[in-house]
């Protein structure tokens, strides 16, 4: 809507706000260390942490580019530190090198794809550069959205981010090596779909602010659709295919049943139906709902994992949360974003 000073406003709460974050991080973790006595990190572990605080500021660019409707081009800086990463591993595998400097090879490509990232949305964009100083009101927006949006993420993750460890204390090590596989066909299966619906939330952003609010519902219609177009064909792949290409790509046989490919199937149907209606409700800044809808369902979700655990395995496990996104979450998700865009223009 033109409104260059509040946008930059925001860019600039969001670089200050991250790079303060990260000095707290690495200060705080250098006080907690030394008030605890333990030793201070070496190797792989301090590479990792230490890059990963530095990358807060930097992974803003990303978020930027598809608020510019350029998603494309944060792509392409994903692809830089993908090649990059390649490059680094490469040379490192040829002089022999250590953990420690693989490590430092996968994050120092992220450091500099987000950093040249960065600096090239703000080299093209100047109505986004940020200010020399942080505007209160606009620190007090991001840090409030912000937190929301971290608890949105938060109580999600918590759906999912135990099962691995749960299935290793309940079933063993063998049964946790076939979920570990599970989750990441799973995880990356619903990463593609979520790539292909992230652009829906700076477009209904801006679909709201006009009022255009026809234009939304068709779109949450259309983007219903496209998502369960592709997660059942992705699904029915795995289905049909699933197993020869794990045994293929894993040389050898985990016994990857044709139940827990089901399983993997409903998980990635299951799982994708919330991307569109979630976009629309983060665009809408209806975050505190998903908080509690999602913080329900898994809390649910340990109570019905563990139950699942000793009838039917890690198939009752991986069962579970498609089960509670079909019952509880999408359809709570989908309500509350009909009536988000409901009312006529």
């Amino acid at each position: 809507l033109g409104e260059t000073e509040a946008n930059r406003g925001y860019v600039t709460a969001a670089l200050h706000g991250g790079a303060a974050l990260a000095v707290l991080l690495l200060l705080g973790g250098v006080v907690a260390i030394w008030l605890g006595g333990a030793p201070l990190p070496r190797g792989p572990f301090l590479v990792a942490s230490v890059s990963l605080i530095l990358n807060i500021p930097l992974s803003v660019s990303f978020e930027l580019w598809f608020a510019l409707h350029k998603g494309h081009v944060a792509a392409f800086w994903g692809t830089v530190q993908t090649l990059l990463s390649l490059i680094f591993i490469v040379l490192g595998a040829v002089a022999g090198a250590g953990v420690t400097a693989m490590t430092a090879a996968i994050y120092g490509a992220m450091l500099l794809g987000n950093a040249g990232s960065l600096a090239h949305v703000l080299y093209r964009n100047h109505h986004v550069r940020p200010h020399r100083r942080v505007q209160k009101q606009a620190m007090r927006t991001v840090l409030r959205q912000g937190g929301l949006l971290f608890a949105v993420i938060i109580a999600a993750s918590c759906a999912t981010a135990f099962d691995n460890v749960m299935v290793l204390a309940w079933l063993g090590p063998a049964a946790s090596a076939r979920m570990a596989i599970a989750m990441r066909v799973c995880v990356t299966a619903t990463g593609m779909v979520g790539a292909v619906t992230q652009p829906f939330w700076p477009s209904f952003a801006d679909a709201l602010a006009a009022h255009d609010h026809g234009w939304a519902r068709r779109m949450l219609k259309a983007g219903m659709a496209a998502v369960l177009v592709l997660s059942i064909g992705g699904s029915g792949l795995i289905v049909a295919f699933g197993a020869p290409v794990l045994r293929w790509w894993l040389h050898q046989d985990l016994h990857i049943s044709p139940g827990l490919l089901w399983a993997m199937a409903a998980w990635i149907v299951g799982m994708t139906l919330t991307h569109v209606p979630g976009a629309l409700l983060n665009a809408a800044l209806k975050l505190k709902p998903q908080i509690v809808v999602l913080a329900v369902a898994a809390i649910m979700g340990f109570a019905l994992k563990y139950m699942a655990a000793r009838s039917f395995g890690v198939v009752g496990i991986v069962l579970v949360t498609p089960a509670l996104w079909l019952v509880l979450v999408a359809p709570a998700f989908l309500w509350m974003a009909w009536r988000a865009v409901k009312q006529p223009d």
